[in-house]
């Protein structure tokens, strides 16, 4: 699986997915398979949404770097992510900004 982690990132630098150093880190240390049903774990460095309960998917990989790269993340930002779902794009953008794990 480390494997397949390290080509999907290689891939989405490739493409311009992710731009800067934060992110890459941010996408490097985040494991996604972590955030997943252990039926799909396999599929975790698919570039693609994968499904979860109730309808609710998690975002591809790509989307995530878009979004971080997009919100220009920086240390001390506050950021409020509606609809997290199972916590994956919210855990990539708090490790790029360097922000240890918060609950409300």
């Amino acid at each position: 699986m480390l494997n397949d982690k390290k080509a999907l990132i290689e891939n989405l630098l490739k493409f311009g997915y992710i731009k800067t150093e934060k992110v890459r880190k941010a996408m490097e240390t985040v494991d996604r398979e972590k955030f997943i049903p252990n039926e799909l774990k396999p599929y975790a460095y698919l570039d693609r949404p994968l499904p979860l309960e109730e309808g609710q998917t998690i975002s591809a990989p790509h989307m995530v770097a878009v979004i971080c790269e997009k919100l220009e993340l920086e240390e001390g930002m506050n950021v409020l992510e509606i609809g997290t779902g199972f916590g994956y794009n919210a855990a990539v953008i708090s490790e790029a900004m360097n922000k240890k794990r918060t609950g409300i």
